[in-house]
C-alpha cells in the first residue's frame, strides 16, 4: 500500500492512551475479521435480509446507499487522508467521520435520483431505475478517484506544492472528470433514454466486468506488489501515467482469465445457461471477493510475507489473495448465500449476488480500519 493510504488508514488508530485488547498478529488479524463479519451479518440482519430482515432493502435501495457510502469513504479516507479526523480521539474521530459518510452517503445518491431524476428519466425513482444508474457511477467513481490518492504519490498536485486539504479538493475535481468520461463512455448510454438501442462502447454486462477486472489489477498493485511493475518508470509522472493504463492492459488479460475460470470451474453447467449473457459481469462478482481479501491482508494480516525476495513476496501474497478470494467465492455461491443471508438460488444449490455483501465487508473493514483505527484491538509491537 501507498505511504499516503497507510498514513490514512493509521491515523485513526492515534489515541492518547492504548486501549484494547493487545494481540498477536494473527490473533489480531482474526479479530479484525470476526469484527467485519459480524458487524456486517447485524447490517444484513437489519436492513436487507430478504426473509428474517427487521427492513427489507434488497437489493435496492440498499446497494445504491452502500455504495456511495464506500465512495464517500474514499473521498475522506484517501483523497482527503482523513483531514479533520486524524487529530481526534477514538473512537470520537472514528464516529464523527462514520456518521458524515453515511449522511454524504445518503444525500449524494439522493440529489441524483429526485433532483436530477426528475429531468432524466434514467436517474428516475421509479421501479429503483435511478438507484441502479446513480449506483453505476460508484464503479467508475472508485477508480477515478481512488486512484489518484494511492496510485501517483499526489502526482501531479504534490508537485506543486499542495496540501491537504487543497490536495484532497485537487484530487476530486481530477477524479471527477475522469470519472464522468468512464461513465458516460461505459455506463450512462445503456441507461439513457436518448440512446439508440446496441449504439454502446461495450454492453453493460461486458463494461461492468472488464472495469472490475481492471480496478482489481490496479489494487493488486498498490496492495499486494508495491506498485510494480509500475515502479520500472523512473519519475513519478512516468510512474503515474504507466500506471493509470498499465491496469486497464492488465485488467483486460485478467477479466479473460477470470471469465475462463468461471465459466469452466467455478459455475454449474446449469446455473451459466440460466445466467445467459449477464456470464460477462461476473469477473466483478469474483473479483470483489479476491479485493476484499486484498484489503483485510494487507490492512490487518501485515502484508505477509515480508522477509522473502521482493518479487516472492509480491507473488506470494497474489497467490493467497486471489486463493482466498476464489476459494470464498465457492463458499459464498454454494452455501452461505442461499443458508445464511437467504439470497435467491440461481439454480438450486448455487446463487447470491457477491457485490451487495463483499461491498458491505469492505465498508466495514475500511471503516473499522481507517476510521476507528481497530479500536478496541491492537497488535503486540
Amino acid at each position: 500500500m501507498s505511504q499516503s493510504n497507510e498514513a490514512a488508514c493509521d491515523s485513526g488508530a492515534v489515541s492518547p492512551k492504548p486501549f484494547g485488547l493487545e494481540l498477536g498478529s494473527v490473533g489480531f488479524a482474526v479479530a479484525a475479521f470476526l469484527v467485519t463479519q459480524l458487524v456486517s451479518y447485524g447490517i444484513w440482519v437489519l436492513f436487507v435480509d430478504p426473509q428474517v430482515g427487521v427492513w427489507k432493502f434488497y437489493p435496492q435501495p440498499f446497494g445504491t446507499y452502500l455504495f456511495w457510502s464506500l465512495m464517500v469513504l474514499v473521498f475522506i479516507g484517501f483523497n482527503f487522508g482523513m483531514h479533520g479526523f486524524s487529530k481526534m480521539s477514538q473512537p470520537g474521530g472514528g464516529i464523527l467521520a462514520t456518521i458524515v459518510t453515511l449522511a454524504l452517503g445518503f444525500a449524494i445518491p439522493m440529489l441524483i435520483i429526485f433532483g436530477w431524476g426528475s429531468l432524466d428519466p434514467a436517474f428516475s425513482p421509479e421501479k429503483f431505475a435511478g438507484h441502479g444508474a446513480s449506483g453505476m457511477i460508484v464503479l467508475a467513481g472508485f477508480y477515478g478517484w481512488g486512484f489518484w490518492a494511492n496510485s501517483t504519490d499526489g502526482w501531479p498536485w504534490t508537485d506543486a506544492g499542495l496540501k491537504q486539504p487543497m490536495l484532497g479538493v485537487a484530487q476530486l475535481f481530477m477524479g471527477f472528470f475522469f470519472t464522468l468520461a468512464f461513465y458516460l463512455i461505459l455506463v450512462f448510454p445503456t441507461f439513457a433514454s436518448w440512446a439508440a438501442p446496441g449504439k454502446v462502447v461495450l454492453p453493460i454486462f461486458t463494461a461492468v466486468g472488464w472495469f472490475y477486472s481492471a480496478i482489481v489489477v490496479w489494487l493488486t498493485t498498490v496492495l499486494l506488489t508495491d506498485l510494480w511493475p509500475y515502479t520500472c518508470f523512473k519519475t513519478r509522472a512516468g510512474r503515474a501515467i504507466g500506471a493509470f493504463f498499465g491496469n486497464f492492459v492488465l485488467g483486460t488479460g485478467l477479466y479473460y482469465i477470470l471469465l475462463a475460470l468461471l465459466k469452466n470451474v467455478l459455475i454449474p453447467a446449469d446455473a451459466l445457461e440460466k445466467i445467459g449473457p449477464a456470464i460477462n459481469l461476473w469477473p466483478a462478482q469474483l473479483g470483489v471477493w479476491v479485493l476484499f481479501w486484498m484489503l483485510l491482508w494487507a490492512l490487518c494480516c501485515g502484508n505477509a510475507p515480508t522477509s522473502l525476495s521482493p518479487a516472492m513476496n509480491r507473488i506470494a501474497r497474489v497467490v493467497i489473495c486471489f486463493g482466498l478470494g476464489i476459494a470464498s467465492f465457492v463458499v459464498y455461491m454454494r452455501w452461505f448465500a442461499i443458508e445464511v443471508l437467504h439470497e435467491a438460488a440461481i439454480v438450486p444449490g448455487f446463487g447470491g449476488d457477491p457485490l451487495t455483501w463483499v461491498d458491505l465487508l469492505n465498508t466495514v473493514l475500511l471503516v473499522y480500519v481507517c476510521y476507528f483505527g481497530c479500536y478496541g484491538i491492537r497488535k503486540k509491537a
